[in-house]
């Protein structure tokens, strides 16, 4: 693996301080093949830096680090930022592999940097494979017209947040939209121009969102927007303003016509705590009395299902901490009568609503 890193360059600089040296702590080492076990015992990018990080702390003890890879957008930081910084573009067989920043107080020395430098070609494979399987399921994740992120991705984001919903009592909101009369826009215009507009409509929903917000193309002309950590009004603010600036777009169409497109949105929110109702409780306790015993995959998830909304009516609501961490460590997350198919269901009635009271609307779910 190449290691670049020079002074006074604004992407790879090493920054130095004129006062002398302080003194150094005794030095310690790292075992090659403890190591090499430890980075290589996952393919996931994060835990590949997280233990890198690991291994280069106990070499010079650095108070932070940072990486970024361009290419992927991939960015993850630790610790926290110091005066010293040592900068490296890391690649391997040309291939760029980001670039890999250490901080810590004191300045880092020459032979700082070839203990790091050798620790770094050790941990090369490793950190290429990790990238490549990353680009990978991004590429799997990404809608190839627009660059947002597809069904996939929806699906495996979506279910984290709802998790982390639970967890630490935070609302999520999806918005569920597609645009007003686009048929008639493809019919007269042509498909390259739909695509164009759809591109426009990617566009917007990326300046208007946060970088945590996921947007996503399921298909066609129909958006959504996952929003953590954001409740009802919050959501519906965020829908006005999309719609705001999609009705204020104005694209030049192969004829020479200015279209002018609208969207109509719904909007879904699952609040922080929710509960299942008593009459679903008493549903879902006579239910799992009489509940038979069955092996195909359809009837387990149902099964699954039910003893998630077990453990909910089992809790108090809104949970307490205590409780919510005691029932995250068996790995079940209780049902409160929401999940992503059901969040999506809500805010996509809420879109034909918005259809039907004349586009160019948005609506809440009730």
């Amino acid at each position: 693996m190449n290691l670049t890193s020079h002074a006074d360059m604004p992407s790879l600089t090493l920054v130095s301080s004129v006062e002398s040296p302080l003194r150094q702590p005794a030095e310690s080492s790292v075992e090659p093949i403890a190591f090499l076990q430890a980075i290589s015992a996952s393919l996931e990018l994060e835990r590949v830096l997280n233990t890198l990080s690991r291994f280069l702390y106990d070499l010079v003890a650095h108070s932070g680090w940072e990486y970024h890879h361009t290419a992927s957008g991939f960015a993850r930081a630790g610790g926290k930022p110091d005066r010293h910084r040592l900068e490296y573009a890391l690649t391997l067989n040309e291939q760029a592999m980001g670039t890999l920043t250490l901080m810590r107080g004191r300045r880092f020395s020459e032979h700082d940097q070839q203990r790091i430098e050798s620790l770094l070609g050790l941990a090369a494979s490793a950190l290429s494979n990790a990238l490549q399987l990353y680009q990978t399921n991004q590429q799997l994740e990404r809608d190839p017209l627009t660059g947002l992120g597809n069904r996939r991705a929806l699906a495996a984001q979506g279910t984290q947040w709802l998790a982390d919903s639970f967890r630490y009592q935070q609302p999520v909101s999806m918005l569920v939209m597609d645009l007003d009369r686009f048929k008639s826009v493809n019919d007269r215009f042509g498909h390259p121009f739909g695509d164009h507009l759809l591109c426009a409509i990617a566009d917007t929903l990326r300046t208007l969102t946060r970088t945590a917000d996921l947007c996503v193309r399921l298909g066609g002309d129909e958006f959504v927007v996952l929003l953590p950590r954001t409740d009802l009004a919050e959501a519906t603010e965020c829908a006005e303003r999309i719609r705001r600036r999609v009705s204020q777009l104005a694209l030049s169409a192969p004829t020479g016509d200015v279209v002018q497109p609208s969207i109509s949105i719904g909007v879904a929110s699952c609040r922080a705590g929710m509960a299942i109702r008593q009459e679903q409780m008493t549903e879902v306790n006579r239910e799992a009395a009489s509940a038979p015993s069955h092996t195909d995959l359809s009837d387990a998830q149902g099964n699954a299902r039910q003893m998630r909304q077990i453990v909910a009516t089992l809790l108090p609501h809104p949970p307490t901490a205590e409780a919510l961490t005691a029932v995250a460590q068996t790995g079940i997350i209780p049902h409160y009568g929401i999940d992503l198919d059901l969040l999506y269901q809500r805010a996509d009635a809420a879109l034909y609503a918005a259809k039907n009271a004349g586009t160019n609307q948005v609506m809440q779910a009730r």
